[in-house]
């Protein structure tokens, strides 16, 4: 998913810039002009939705935990193992 919002964020990126160059040149069509900037907002708008969370922070927090309590029954933890000696 990251890779597609990071595509559609890079063409939104490159639709503004032709946009810019375009209305900074010289004598600008308005028409030309507008669908070079809906072709942004076209392009930035599935960015947004592609990078927001799904799950609302409550929600994330939550399911965090929960791993964090399924590892630690299981006998997983962050500390590496240490040598108990021979």
């Amino acid at each position: 998913m990251r890779t597609y919002s990071l595509m559609f964020a890079l063409i939104s990126l490159i639709m503004l810039v032709m946009f810019s160059i375009y209305v900074l040149r010289g004598p600008v069509d308005p028409l030309i002009a507008a669908g070079l900037f809906v072709s942004f907002l076209a392009c930035a708008a599935p960015t947004l939705l592609l990078l927001k969370p799904f799950d609302p922070p409550e929600e994330l927090r939550r399911r965090a935990e929960a791993r964090r309590e399924r590892a630690r029954q299981r006998g997983f933890t962050d500390d590496p193992p240490r040598d108990q000696g021979s």
